[in-house]
């Protein structure tokens, strides 16, 4: 069985999306927030702000929810609150901080390095290991094996707030 890349997408700009997408050798959907397109791989921000936008766009229980990858913003996370992100998401992996990337001259060619080469640095061999368990948790729901859909089928949907009335179409 053939399986696609995975597509990742952020719910900010700034949370790690195109280097996740790179170090997975995914596709990068760039900010996917109010898109009907929940990627196999979502990033947000560990914060309070980030986790509640997550837990808006969580799949709901079920089988085959995607991976929700939270990017830190400390060098030394104390912990996700895995609860406040909602429910449905095949695991919720902190990323670890990588200090070098920021100064870096390519960092994206570097995150795409970690999965394929010897790792010597603590943080990245930490990146690592969150790598790892992204692809562990895409590859048991088989999510991969089937083309990324829509959340939603059918008509089109009204925008949060819009109330629809009944009446003619002109």
């Amino acid at each position: 069985m053939t399986r696609r890349a995975p597509a990742v997408g952020g719910l900010a700009g700034g949370v790690g999306t195109t280097t996740v997408a790179r170090a997975l050798r995914g596709r990068d959907l760039g900010v996917v927030a109010g898109s009907d397109l929940l990627p196999d791989v979502l990033l947000c921000r560990d914060t309070a702000a980030g986790l509640a936008a997550a837990a808006r766009v969580a799949p709901g229980p079920g089988a085959d929810g995607p991976v929700l990858a939270v990017h830190p913003v400390s060098p030394e996370p104390d912990g996700v609150d895995a609860g406040a992100a909602g429910a449905g998401w095949a695991a919720v992996v902190a990323l670890p901080l990588v200090p070098g990337w920021a100064r870096a001259a390519d960092p994206w060619a570097e995150a795409g390095a970690v999965l394929t080469g010897p790792v010597a640095a603590t943080a990245v061999r930490r990146y690592a290991d969150a790598l790892g368990r992204i692809v562990a948790a895409l590859t048991a729901g088989h999510r991969l094996d089937r083309p990324l859909a829509p959340r939603h089928r059918g008509p089109l949907r009204p925008l949060r707030g819009v109330v629809l009335l009944p009446g003619r179409v002109r």
